[in-house]
């Protein structure tokens, strides 16, 4: 295949950055559900106001049927001209292999010893549920990427995502990290958005790296500057 660093790349998705490429390129999630939700929220407030079987309630049924289309079609094309630029630039697209349906499960309820219900982290969890169904991830990596790939005789590739957020993509040692932490930083000297960090492994994965050595770097909780971002 010639140069692998021109025609491999590896890609990582997320809701931070909806695509973190190996080389270097990294893509804001455009958020059309959420641009939307506010004039959504009114149409919806507004039919409730409305008695079932009016005109006006049907109407507003219409609109808001409307806009969750016109939500759908402009992520569906986003996620078309992303899949092209991906794979206009690549031969081989490493993503990971991830199972979208699973992250998004409600939480499990948590009960104390006398039965009372306590909390479960599920309003934090339905805030992320609604942002993987804005990105569209699942749809993207399993749909219309391998799909753009094809007809331009690329090949999309998942690799195994077990350990891609928690080494480093430089040295390979274990640099552990909370959902929280955006930053990776290693003693080895590597620094860099935690995302693009993933997608240079999910590349090296793909090229047949194996994520089995056990050594934790000495400044795997160092915080760079930049951790907040």
């Amino acid at each position: 295949m010639g140069d692998e660093s021109l025609f491999n790349i590896g890609v990582d998705a997320g809701l931070e950055y909806f695509a973190a490429c190996s080389d270097g390129t990294l893509v804001k999630p455009p958020k059309f559900y959420r641009h939307s939700e506010q004039k959504l929220g009114k149409l919806q407030a507004k039919r409730e106001l409305r008695k079932k079987g009016y005109t006006a309630r049907r109407k507003l049924n219409q609109r808001i049927a409307k806009l969750h289309q016109q939500i759908v079609r402009q992520r569906q094309q986003w996620h078309f001209e992303l899949a092209g630029e991906l794979v206009d630039k690549a031969e081989v697209i490493f993503v990971e292999d991830l199972k979208v349906s699973n992250m998004a499960k409600r939480n499990k309820p948590k009960q104390d010893e006398q039965g009372n219900y306590l909390p479960n982290g599920q309003a934090a969890k339905s805030g992320l549920n609604k942002s993987f169904a804005d990105a569209g991830i699942a749809g993207f990596l399993n749909e219309i990427l391998p799909y753009k790939a094809a007809r331009a005789g690329r090949l999309v590739v998942k690799v195994n995502p077990a350990g891609t957020s928690q080494h480093c993509a430089m040295c390979f040692n274990r640099v552990p990290k909370e959902l929280s932490d955006r930053w990776h930083e290693c003693s080895c000297g590597a620094s860099m958005p935690r995302d693009l960090n993933s997608g240079i492994l999910i590349k090296k994965v793909g090229l047949g790296v194996r994520l089995t050595i056990k050594r934790e770097s000495g400044n795997s909780r160092r915080r760079s500057p930049h951790s907040n971002l």
